[in-house]
């Protein structure tokens, strides 16, 4: 079960990457089985075509998302860069917690700090945003 959830996740996260390569309805459709959770046949009655029409669909949508990330790899570096950047802010603050415990803590240090985590802040909400914009 808890391979099956990553694939819906990972489906979901590619759906949000590569998702206006798809047909409107192919994107609708890997929408509402992946993100809103329903099953094949509340998505074929949505839409008026059998279940079988929604299982295509969304085999033919997963293949088109996959070869995308294969042939682009955006969602594995977006996912490695978030990562990345979580692991810069940890480092900051543990350079920010080793500069109060001194007795007589850098100014400096703390300035040149903030201003890292500011970036580093902005850095994360430009990712939240399509294409950085």
């Amino acid at each position: 079960m808890a391979a099956k959830a990553g694939k819906n996740l990972e489906f979901s996260v590619l759906l949000d990457y590569y998702g206006p390569v798809l047909t409107d309805k192919q994107r609708n459709i890997l929408s509402e089985y992946y993100n809103d959770d329903l099953s094949l046949a509340e998505i074929a009655e949505n839409y008026g075509i059998t279940r079988q029409g929604v299982r295509d669909a969304i085999k033919h949508g997963e293949a088109t998302l996959t070869e995308m990330e294969q042939k682009l790899g955006s969602a594995r570096r977006m996912t490695a860069m978030r990562r990345d950047l979580e692991r810069l802010q940890e480092l900051v603050m543990e350079v920010r917690v080793c500069n109060t415990g001194l007795f007589t803590p850098s100014p400096c240090i703390q300035q040149d700090t903030t201003e890292m985590l500011t970036i580093l802040r902005r850095m994360d909400s430009q990712e939240d945003t399509p294409d950085g914009i």
